[in-house]
C-alpha cells in the first residue's frame, strides 16, 4: 500500500505540480482512504519528502553495494563512474519536476514545503556520504592519494544535476542538444580523468 501511494503521489506531483495536487486526489487514485496517507506520511509535505528521498536513497545504496571495493578492485574505473553518472542522470531526469519544486521552495512560498526542501537537502547531502566512502575505498586501491572526496562527489553530482535541470542555461536555443548517452559518456570521462590526471605528490 505504501508503495502504491508513493507511486501515485509521484505521478500526480509530476504531472500537476505540488500545489495543484491534494491528498484527496492521491488517495482516490491510489484507492485508499485519505486517513491512510496521513497515518503513513503525516502530511502532504511529508509524503512529498518521502517521494523524492526513497528512490534517491535506493539508488545510492544499490550503486554502493554493486561497486564494493573488495570485490571490484580490478574493475575498469570507467565502468564504475559511468554506472554512477548514468544512474544518477536517469534518476534526476525521472524526478526533475520534483527536484524543481524543491529548488523553488528554497526561496520561500509554502512554509511547510520550504521546511521539507531544507530537510530533504540535508538528507540528500548525508546520503552522498556513502558515495564518498566508496570513492575513498576505490581511490585508496588505485593510489589516488590526492583525492578530495567531498569536493569530487559534489562536483560529480552537481554536474549531472546541471545537465538535467539547467540544460536551457547550458545550451543556446539554436544549438542542438547533445543526446543523453553523449552527455553521460563525456561527463564520465571528464570526472574520471579529472581524478586520474592529478598529481599524487
Amino acid at each position: 500500500m505504501r508503495g502504491l501511494i508513493l507511486k501515485t503521489a509521484h505521478h500526480l506531483f509530476t504531472t500537476q505540480g505540488y500545489h495543484s495536487t491534494t491528498t484527496r486526489q492521491i488517495a482516490d487514485e491510489a484507492g485508499v482512504g485519505e486517513s491512510v496517507i496521513f497515518r503513513h506520511f503525516a502530511s502532504k509535505a511529508g509524503l512529498f519528502e518521502t517521494t523524492i528521498l526513497t528512490p534517491f536513497n535506493e539508488f545510492v545504496d544499490n550503486w554502493a553495494n554493486t561497486w564494493d571495493a573488495k570485490t571490484t578492485a580490478a574493475t575498469d574505473p570507467i565502468e564504475i563512474v559511468e554506472a554512477f553518472v548514468k544512474g544518477f542522470y536517469d534518476l534526476a531526469d525521472e524526478h526533475q519536476a520534483l527536484l524543481r519544486t524543491l529548488i523553488a521552495a528554497r526561496v520561500g512560498g509554502d512554509p511547510g514545503l520550504t521546511e521539507v526542501a531544507t530537510r530533504v537537502g540535508g538528507k540528500l547531502a548525508n546520503s552522498l556520504g556513502i558515495v564518498r566512502r566508496v570513492l575513498v575505498e576505490h581511490g585508496a586501491a588505485r593510489h589516488f592519494r590526492a583525492l578530495d572526496a567531498p569536493v569530487t562527489v559534489a562536483v560529480s553530482v552537481g554536474s549531472v544535476l546541471s545537465l538535467v535541470l539547467l540544460d536551457d542555461w547550458l545550451y543556446s536555443p539554436d544549438q542542438r542538444r547533445p543526446g543523453k548517452g553523449r552527455q553521460i559518456k563525456e561527463a564520465s570521462q571528464m570526472l574520471l580523468f579529472g581524478v586520474m590526471g592529478r598529481s599524487n605528490d
